[in-house]
C-alpha cells in the first residue's frame, strides 16, 4: 500500500511511501546423500546385491521446516529519481536433518536424525538513483548492501565438525549458540580446537550503473564487494609442500626463515595460517550495447522489425584481493551454505566474453 496515493498525503516530493510485511513457511530439502533406510545397493564380489550399510535408517525422520518473517519500507523521491528500499528478515529452519553417531554395539556407526534449529537474521538495503538525465544522456545507478548472521539455536546431538579436513587444518563446527559458519582449529598455546574465523562476510555490496547515450548506446558495469569472511586456504599449503608457492623464497619478517617454511612449520601445531581473510572487490560484469534507431529500422524493414540490438560484454574480468590463492570465491564442498570457502586447488572463476545480437518483431 502506497500511502502517497491517499488524499491526506501532502509531501509532493515524496511520491512513494510503502510499508510491507510477509510471512511464509515451506518444507526444506534434505542434505545431499542423506539416507533414511538401512539398505543400500553394493557389489559383492563383483555381483549385485544388498548388504546392511553402516548408517542406520530412521523411519521417523521429518522434513525440515523453514519459517520466515520479513518487513520493509520503500521510499521514492522526485518521481522515482531516488528510491530507497530496506528489508529486515528473520528465518528459522527447524527439524534440521543431521548425522548422529550411534554406539558401535548397535551394529551401525551413524544415523540420520532431526537434531536442531538454525536461525538466520539479516538486513538488505538498496538505493536506486538517476543522478543525471538530459534528452541525450542518462545515468542510472543502484547500490545494494546486505548482511546475514546465523546461529544454531538448538542442537540435540553433540557438537560436530562439518565439511573440511579436521581441526589440524581448520574445520567448520556446528555448535549450539554459535554461528553456523564458524571455523575452528588447533592453535598454539590453546587446549583443544578454538574459533579461528567465520566464513560469513561482515557485509556485501553491489554497485550497478547504466549510462545511456542518445537512447541508443548503453554502457553498464557491476562491481561486487565482499568484506570479511574467511576461507580455509589449503591450496597455499599444498603449493608450499610442493615448493611452488608464489612467495616460497620470500622472508617478509626477515628472521631467516622463508614464508613457506614458516607456514609448513605450523602444520600440526596451529591451523591459523590456513584460515585467511577472503575479502575482494570484483568487476562482476561490464558491457556495451547499441540499439539501432527506430527510423532506420522502419526505413529498412517497415513495421516488421521492432528492435535490433548488438553488444559485447564480459564477466569476472578483474578481481582485487589480498587473498593468497587463485580465487577468493571458492567452495570445495559445493553450495550447501554451511561449509563453503574451503580452497583445495580450485579452478578459478572464468573470465568470459560475449557477443550479443537480438532482434524483436
Amino acid at each position: 500500500m502506497n500511502l502517497a496515493n491517499f488524499d491526506f498525503w501532502s509531501l509532493e516530493a515524496l511520491n512513494l511511501f510503502k510499508l510491507r510485511a510477509a510471512y511464509g513457511e515451506s518444507g526444506g530439502f534434505p542434505p545431499f546423500g542423506s539416507k533414511y533406510t538401512s539398505f543400500s545397493p553394493f557389489n559383492i564380489g563383483g555381483n549385485p546385491g544388498l548388504i546392511v550399510a553402516l548408517q542406520r535408517g530412521n523411519e521417523n525422520i521429518k522434513q525440515e521446516r523453514q519459517k520466515e518473517l520479513e518487513a520493509g519500507i520503500d521510499i521514492a523521491l522526485f518521481q522515482n529519481k531516488v528510491v530507497f528500499e530496506a528489508t529486515a528478515y528473520n528465518k528459522t529452519v527447524s527439524d534440521l536433518i543431521l548425522i548422529q553417531n550411534v554406539p558401535a554395539s548397535s551394529g551401525f556407526t551413524t544415523q540420520v536424525v532431526n537434531g536442531g534449529e538454525l536461525r538466520n537474521r539479516g538486513i538488505e538495503l538498496a538505493l536506486s538513483t538517476t543522478p543525471f538525465e538530459t534528452p541525450s544522456f542518462k545515468w542510472d545507478s543502484r547500490t545494494s548492501y546486505w548482511i546475514n548472521r546465523s546461529e544454531i539455536t538448538e542442537l540435540n546431538v553433540p557438537a560436530f565438525p562439518l565439511g573440511a579436513f579436521g581441526s589440524t587444518l581448520g574445520t567448520f563446527f556446528i555448535e549450539e549458540g554459535k554461528s553456523a559458519t564458524q571455523i575452528v582449529g588447533i592453535k598454539e598455546g590453546e587446549e583443544g580446537p578454538v574459533k579461528l574465523g567465520d566464513a560469513t562476510p561482515d557485509f556485501q555490496m553491489n554497485f550497478h550503473n547504466f549510462f545511456t547515450i542518445k537512447q541508443n548506446l548503453t554502457f553498464s558495469f557491476l562491481l561486487h564487494w565482499k568484506q570479511g569472511g574467511d576461507n580455509i586456504n589449503l591450496t597455499q599449503l599444498l603449493t608450499d609442500l610442493g615448493g611452488t608457492s608464489f612467495d616460497y623464497d620470500d622472508d617478509e619478517d626477515g628472521d631467516g626463515t622463508t614464508n613457506a617454511a614458516e607456514r609448513i612449520n605450523q602444520l600440526g601445531v596451529s591451523a591459523e595460517p590456513f584460515v585467511q581473510d577472503a575479502s575482494y572487490l570484483r568487476l562482476r560484469e561490464i558491457g556495451m550495447y547499441y540499439s539501432l534507431p527506430v527510423p532506420l529500422l522502419q526505413t529498412a524493414f517497415g513495421n516488421t522489425v521492432r528492435q535490433i540490438r548488438i553488444g559485447v560484454s564480459g564477466n569476472n574480468l578483474f578481481t582485487f584481493t589480498g587473498y593468497d590463492s587463485y580465487d577468493p570465491e571458492v567452495s570445495n564442498f559445493g553450495g550447501n551454505g554451511l561449509s563453503t570457502g574451503v580452497d583445495v586447488t580450485p579452478f578459478p572463476n572464468s573470465r568470459r566474453y560475449f557477443f550479443h545480437f537480438s532482434i524483436g518483431f
